[in-house]
C-alpha cells in the first residue's frame, strides 16, 4: 500500500491529488482543466483497483472542501464508496487500521451527500521575475557590525549573474558567482573585475574543486537590497578555474538576502583570508 495510515491523506496519491489541485488553482487553472489533466496523468492509477478509489476519494474531498465538487467526481467517489473494495483491502492488510478507515470513509460518504460550502476563492500566486540580465554585475558594500568585526568594513562583494533558476512556485531568481573587492575603489571595467578573487562557498569533492555558484532568493523587488550598485553588463568575465559545478541546478547553494552578507563573509574568512 502506498500509504502510511488509514486517514484519507495518509497516502502518497491522495496527498499529491490535494496539494497539486490547490497549487494548480493558484496558478490560474480552472477546476475542469485540472480534473482533465488528472484523468490523463493518473491513467494507470485509475486502472488499478487499489489506487482508483484513493484517487476519487481525495479528488472529491478536495473539491467539496473548496466548494467546487464536479458531478463526475462525486459520482465516481460514491461508486467506490458503495463498492466497498477499499475497506475490504484494509481489513485484509491492516485490521486495526481498517476500523479507522471505516470511519473515514463513512464521514466522506456523509460529506459528499451534504450541501457543499460556498466556493472558496484561493489567492493566485504573485510570481516575480528578477529583472537582472545575464552578465549584470553589482557591488554590495559591507557595512554591517559583522563586517566591522571581521575587518572588512567598506569593502565589497561583486555579484555577477550567470544564469537563472525557477524557484518554487515559479519565481525566476538569479544564479550568481561572487567576487571580493578589498579596495574602497570599485573595479571600473571587465579587466579589473577579472583580477578580483572569487569567494568559494564550499569544497565538495576530494579533488579540491570548489563550489562558487549561488542562487539568490529574489521573490520580489523590495527584498533585493537597494544599496546594490550596478557596475555594468559584462559577457567575458572568466569563471573560476577550480570550479565544481553541480549536475543539477537544485544542488546549487541557495541564500536569502537576509543571510547573504554574513554567510559570504564567513566563506571569505574560511577560504580566502
Amino acid at each position: 500500500m502506498a500509504s502510511w495510515g488509514p486517514k484519507l491523506y495518509q497516502d502518497d496519491i491522495a496527498q499529491d491529488i490535494r496539494d497539486n489541485f490547490i497549487d494548480l488553482l493558484k496558478r490560474g487553472n480552472t477546476v475542469g482543466e485540472i480534473t482533465a489533466q488528472y484523468l490523463e496523468e493518473y491513467g494507470s492509477e485509475l486502472n488499478d483497483s487499489d489506487d482508483a478509489p484513493v484517487f476519487w476519494f481525495a479528488l472529491a474531498d478536495t473539491q467539496w472542501e473548496l466548494g467546487v465538487l464536479q458531478s463526475i467526481v462525486k459520482e465516481n467517489a460514491l461508486k467506490w464508496l458503495i463498492d466497498g473494495s477499499d475497506l475490504k483491502r484494509w481489513r485484509t492488510e491492516d485490521a486495526k487500521g481498517a476500523k479507522v478507515r471505516e470511519k473515514v470513509l463513512g464521514d466522506l460518504l456523509h460529506k459528499l451527500n451534504s450541501p457543499m460550502p460556498p466556493e472558496k476563492k484561493l489567492p493566485k500566486y504573485r510570481l516575480y521575475r528578477c529583472e537582472w540580465k545575464i552578465g549584470d554585475v553589482f557591488a554590495y558594500k559591507l557595512e554591517s557590525d559583522y563586517a566591522i568585526e571581521k575587518g572588512l568594513s567598506d569593502m565589497y562583494f561583486i555579484i555577477h549573474k550567470v544564469d537563472e533558476y525557477t524557484y518554487w512556485p515559479g519565481h525566476i531568481i538569479p544564479i550568481t558567482r561572487v567576487k571580493f573587492c578589498s579596495e574602497t575603489q570599485l573595479p571600473q571595467d571587465e579587466q579589473e573585475i577579472n583580477l578580483l578573487p572569487y569567494v568559494p562557498l564550499r569544497n565538495r569533492n576530494k579533488d579540491n574543486g570548489m563550489m562558487y555558484l549561488l542562487k539568490l532568493i529574489s521573490t520580489s523587488k523590495r527584498i533585493i537590497p537597494k544599496k546594490l550598485g550596478f557596475l555594468g553588463n559584462y559577457q567575458n568575465i572568466m569563471p573560476p578555474k577550480n570550479e565544481d559545478i553541480p549536475e543539477d541546478d537544485i544542488n546549487i547553494a541557495l541564500y536569502s538576502w537576509k543571510e547573504f552578507e554574513r554567510r559570504m563573509i564567513d566563506n571569505y574568512v574560511k577560504y580566502l583570508k
